[in-house]
């Protein structure tokens, strides 16, 4: 069996950080970070700091922890704002962030597996004091602002644009160089197996264990980098905003990246072409 056609068999018709109802499944190697359920979950213990920075409302123990988060993630929206060149996007309200003092008081509060290190409930962000944080902020608010974006929407074949920019805001975050390197045991078997897209569009991985590990996720973030990257910054954003209006791929690759893109498959054999 071919090695794509393995993953595609363990993948489900719903994408990642889509309401999930009751608690995400665990796989038990602590390996995937993040996803969107439903409900809310206790806050932090008497005694916390709080501050309101432009974009969120951040709660965390210790006035040093709570200004770094709320830096953190100022840095983090800015950046996810300069790639996707959405500058005129304006948020309803503050987004909401807790950060809980330790993997386990977010585990017992949130009631997650060992392999989740943020959730996303409505506006607000939950997760715990880790080195990577800022990855965490990163990754769980390129989806929110995605779905305030899109209106509310999360549309299917949609999913590989959401996770990819989600996993390579991550990234940049983790490493400000911008290497892309977090795929590299990857990186031969992208280059000779692509998914092919209509399956990269309608068979999404149910969850995000494992991530860091899985060819749908490495294609993705693969393709997201390369459409900024090549395609520029404004010409992504145009992207976006078709996609936001209901335009199908080809219409909004042809508007987002005129006279460079005719339509989505033009995309991806360039995309194809740059990785040998």
């Amino acid at each position: 069996m071919e090695p794509y056609a393995r993953l595609l068999l363990a993948a489900a018709l719903i994408g990642a950080c889509v309401p999930y109802p009751g608690e995400l499944p665990d796989d038990g190697r602590g390996r995937s970070y993040t996803g969107i359920v439903e409900g809310a979950y206790p806050g932090l213990d008497a005694g916390y700091n709080e501050i309101q920075a432009l974009h969120f409302a951040v709660k965390a123990y210790g006035v040093d922890a709570v200004r770094s988060a709320a830096d953190r993630a100022e840095e983090a929206y800015n950046r996810i704002m300069t790639d996707t060149g959405l500058y005129s996007f304006k948020p309803r309200g503050l987004y909401q962030c807790v950060v809980y003092g330790t993997q386990d008081e977010y585990r017992k509060k949130t009631g997650q597996p060992d392999w989740s290190a943020g959730v996303a409930v409505g506006n607000a962000l939950y997760t715990f004091l880790s080195p990577k944080l800022e990855g965490v902020l990163s990754h769980e608010m390129t989806h929110l602002i995605w779905f305030e974006f899109m209106g509310g929407r999360l549309v299917q074949e949609q999913r590989w644009v959401n996770e990819g920019l989600a996993v390579y805001e991550e990234s940049k975050a983790l490493d400000p160089q911008g290497r892309s390197e977090r795929f590299s045991s990857l990186h031969q078997l992208l280059r000779s197996q692509p998914i092919p897209m209509e399956q990269m569009m309608r068979l999404v991985p149910a969850t995000e264990r494992a991530y860091d590990v899985s060819l749908w996720y490495a294609q993705a973030e693969s393709m997201v980098r390369f459409m900024i990257q090549r395609g520029g910054r404004i010409g992504f954003s145009q992207f976006l905003l078709a996609l936001r209006d209901g335009k199908d791929f080809d219409r909004a690759t042809a508007e987002g990246f005129p006279g460079q893109w005719r339509a989505l498959a033009d995309f991806e054999m360039e995309w194809r072409r740059s990785l040998q």
